[in-house]
């Protein structure tokens, strides 16, 4: 899919969904939303009734940092600054922002690991490569911060998603608004949730999903064995799920499960 001018911002988009997986959010041991929640709830407390200096907030940071214990991915850095943000507190950004609280307009991110420059102007490769319509789509049906950061960041598996949807469709050209009708919400929450309760993901694979442009951690092949005499159709996508069979039935049901759910998304669009 090549690359084009982007309109349709991806990072912040409600109060109640935001993505901060380039942050490292979802590169830590427990990755469920239970802990992750805990954790960015407990880290957004503690951060708020510090006093804003440049002690302070490096020893907070290397304090959250020896919690964490050993991360899943060790090269892809966990930022401590994530937390929760904006009325309410129920989405993640960062707390060395100059608009989050207790900041007064004073941008700390060159405290961070990688600096306000990078923060900046870092945007991950969904948010350039997707097209506008269907990113459009991605930020007016998500409902919560959880679901929405772990499938934003993965971009290959949303261009095969999307790819695999188009197929399907009867139309040119997404309508947002025709998509996301009252009737086509539970097909795009089922969406959203596909990489947190895809049942057939190696145990051994991380949650978090790492999209920087270099070879450090490849998705294995799908091996399929003696369980089909070729690469499935849907090969593209249960590689980006991480995805493991050990059975031609348990093949069979996730290719007839994809099947479903985008002939019923390219419905959505109809």
């Amino acid at each position: 899919m090549s690359e084009q001018k982007t309109t349709v911002y991806l990072c912040q988009v409600s109060e109640t969904v935001s993505c901060g997986a380039c942050c490292g959010l979802y590169n830590v041991a427990d990755a469920s939303f239970e802990a992750l929640s805990q954790m960015l709830a407990r880290r957004s407390r503690v951060f708020y009734t510090l006093p804003r200096t440049m002690d302070t907030i490096l020893d907070f940071g290397r304090a959250e940092t020896a919690n964490l214990g050993e991360p899943p991915m060790p090269e892809f850095h966990h930022c401590p600054y994530i937390g929760f943000i904006g009325d309410g507190s129920r989405r993640v950004g960062c707390l060395l922002h100059p608009q989050a609280g207790g900041n007064s307009g004073v941008d700390y991110r060159g405290l961070s690991h990688y600096g306000s420059m990078t923060c900046n102007m870092y945007f991950c490769p969904g948010h350039r490569n997707l097209p506008d319509d269907f990113r459009q789509i991605l930020r007016d049906l998500a409902e919560d911060w959880y679901a929405y950061g772990l499938m934003i960041s993965e971009p290959a598996l949303l261009e095969a998603l999307y790819e695999g949807i188009m197929k399907r469709a009867a139309v040119a050209k997404i309508d947002p608004e025709r998509a996301g009708r009252p009737e086509n919400r539970s097909l795009w929450t089922e969406f959203f949730t596909l990489k947190v309760r895809w049942p057939f993901r190696a145990e051994n694979q991380p949650l978090a999903g790492y999209f920087f442009n270099d070879p450090l951690y490849p998705k294995p092949p799908v091996d399929y064995g003696n369980l089909a005499p070729a690469p499935s159709g849907f090969d593209r996508i249960f590689r980006e799920l991480h995805s493991r069979f050990t059975s031609p039935a348990g093949l069979m049901a996730a290719e007839k499960y994809l099947d479903r759910l985008l002939d019923d998304l390219a419905a959505t669009f109809t």
